[in-house]
Parts: structure tokens; sequence; C-alpha cells
């Protein structure tokens, strides 16, 4: 019980402003952090995935903490053999917010990790919207990392053909697929956000 308030209090500190978030993570939180995600407790695990999602929408100093602190694969862990839909749900918002406020070389590595076939997969385990816009902001973020990075590889001559790798992880894992069917979500947000990714990244002029 006092561990359980001790864990909120400080998910409580990181959702204030980056000083509050940077005063908790020079006591070193992130290495406690880690290894409470994969406590037997299932609150617990609940609690550090959201308080890291705090610390990870922070500045850039405070994602790269997260990750040379090594959480990323205990978040990707988290994505790939947890039960609890809404567990899963907080590991995606941490993995989310590091795409939307991280460089393309932390969004690169989340990739390494294994992350994007695993938000692909929230795209058909469930029906939530909320978990639905978390995974399909962060496959967009993702993807345009990887399409600046094969932009940048057929510039400087390494691979002229150089291609999207996030393209083809999507295509791979059956995630394209997954996109294509949230065209006929109920919610229009939703709609959106896959019509976007689908329309910057696969449909072709003559598609449109």
């Amino acid at each position: 019980r006092v561990r359980n308030a001790a864990l909120h209090a400080v998910g409580n500190i990181v959702t204030g402003d980056d000083f509050q978030t940077q005063v908790v993570l020079n006591f070193g939180a992130l290495a406690s952090l880690k290894k409470l995600l994969s406590d037997s407790h299932e609150k617990i695990r609940k609690e550090a995935c959201w308080t890291i999602s705090n610390i990870s929408a922070g500045n850039g100093r405070q994602i790269q903490a997260v990750v040379d602190a090594d959480v990323v694969p205990g978040l990707v862990r988290i994505l790939r053999v947890e039960e609890r839909l809404d567990i899963k749900r907080e590991a995606a918002w941490a993995i989310s917010n590091i795409t939307y406020k991280g460089t393309r070389d932390h969004i690169l590595f989340l990739v390494e990790q294994g992350a994007l076939e695993l938000l692909c997969d929230l795209l058909t385990s469930q029906s939530d919207p909320r978990v639905l816009q978390v995974a399909l902001n962060g496959i967009h973020e993702m993807l345009k990392a990887g399409a600046l990075e094969a932009q940048d590889q057929r510039r400087n001559g390494f691979e002229r053909g150089a291609l999207n790798r996030c393209v083809q992880i999507i295509e791979d894992c059956g995630g394209l697929e997954s996109i294509e069917n949230l065209q006929r979500h109920e919610s229009e947000k939703i709609y959106d956000a896959a019509f976007g990714i689908l329309l910057a990244h696969w449909i072709t002029d003559d598609e449109e």
C-alpha cells in the first residue's frame, strides 16, 4: 500500500512541468520504474507505465534519459505479453509520446526494438478509440522518421533505391490491412488518422 501511494505521488509530480520532472529524474526514478514494469502486481505495472508516459512527454533531454535507462524494452515487453488492455494502453502512450517529442534517432530506436509491429497489433486486438488513436499517432510518427531516413540515404548516395523501412515492417506484419480497415471506423478522428497515414505513405496520385 505504501509503495502504491509513493508511485502514484511520483506519477503526479511528473505530470507537472519539465523542471518538476527533472527533479524526479535526478533522484534516479527511472531505474526503479524499469524494475516496476515487470512487477507481479497489475496496479504497479500500470502506474509505472503511466509515470513513464508522463516523463516521455517531457523535453528531449528527458526522453534521452528514458532511452538511456533502458526502459524501452520493458515497455515493449508489456505491449507484447501483457493481458490487460488498460496496462497496454499506458505503455502505448509512453511509446507514442517518445515518437511525438523525440528525435529521429529516438523514434528509429523504438522501431528497432519492435515497437512498430506491436502498435500495429493494437489496431486489431480491441476497439477502444483511445488506444487506436494513440497507436495510430505513434505509427504515423515512425513512418515519418523512416521516410526521412530513406530520403537522407538516397541523398547521400548510400542507397539510391532506399525505401522507408517502416512501410515494409507494417506491410509484413499485417498492419496495412488493419489501417485500411479503420477507414470504416465509426469515429471520424480514427478515420482521419488512418486515412492520413495511407495518404502520406501508400496512396498514389492515381488512386486519389
